[in-house]
């Protein structure tokens, strides 16, 4: 078996506890550790029935381990990705952790790091970056690409064709249509429709359905209040 560490010990981190425990009763592959996490309040804290062992750049003690993240956040993006590079000071040792329940067709890559939840399905020709996060029941039609460091909230659904730009969080219950682009490091707020490109603005946030700009939503929102 090999040894790993979950890094960040929220729900996102039971949750790959979940999907360890899955791939496990399958193929007794992986021995959880435990936890890193830099909020020291966890320290010798038990989640799951698993310590936090310390704080990120502590997991330079186990250098046998695998490495996988847990860690999202839809206002501060950057932070997985920063979160990925100070582990990789230490260790090259991510580990792509896939729930066995997750259908991928053919022709599909799935980069290190990576964490898919339950329910997924992968179309042909699909590709995962490094680093991705897919909550569960997204589905991910042909020829998508999702680049380095997204995270993904549940329920997910993007049509064919689809570029996502690194270091996004794409919202539970978001959809698309096919052929369209997302600039990198953008928020597409929970429960909206992308029917065109995307491109970076003031806030990096696109709101609604179709979705539109937070600028434009607010400027929307005073105009209504006008009335």
């Amino acid at each position: 078996m090999k040894e790993i560490i979950i890094v960040g010990a929220g729900g996102s981190g039971m949750d790959v506890i979940c999907i360890i425990n899955s791939i496990n009763k399958i193929k007794n592959e992986w021995k959880i550790l435990g936890f890193l996490d830099d909020n020291s309040e966890l320290l010798g804290e038990e989640i799951m029935g698993y310590r936090v062992l310390g704080n990120i750049e502590d997991g330079k003690e186990y250098s046998d381990a695998y490495f996988v993240s847990s860690i999202a956040n839809p206002t501060n993006r950057i932070v997985r990705k920063q979160v990925f590079n100070r582990i990789k000071k230490y260790t090259n040792n991510f580990a792509t952790i896939i729930h066995p329940s997750v259908i991928i067709y053919e022709d599909v890559d799935i980069g290190l790091g990576t964490v898919i939840n339950a329910g997924c399905i992968l179309g042909s020709k699909v590709r995962l970056g490094t680093n991705v996060h897919v909550g569960y029941g997204c589905n991910i039609a042909h020829e998508t690409i999702i680049n380095d460091n997204v995270s993904m909230g549940s329920g997910v659904n993007l049509s064919s064709g689809v570029i996502i730009g690194v270091n996004c969080y794409i919202g539970a219950g978001v959809s698309s249509t096919h052929d369209i682009c997302v600039d990198e490091n953008i928020l597409v707020t929970v429960g909206s429709s992308i029917v065109t490109n995307l491109k970076r603005n003031i806030y990096d946030t696109w709101i609604g359905t179709p979705a539109i700009s937070l600028k434009e939503f607010m400027r929307n929102k005073i105009v209504l209040k006008k009335q």
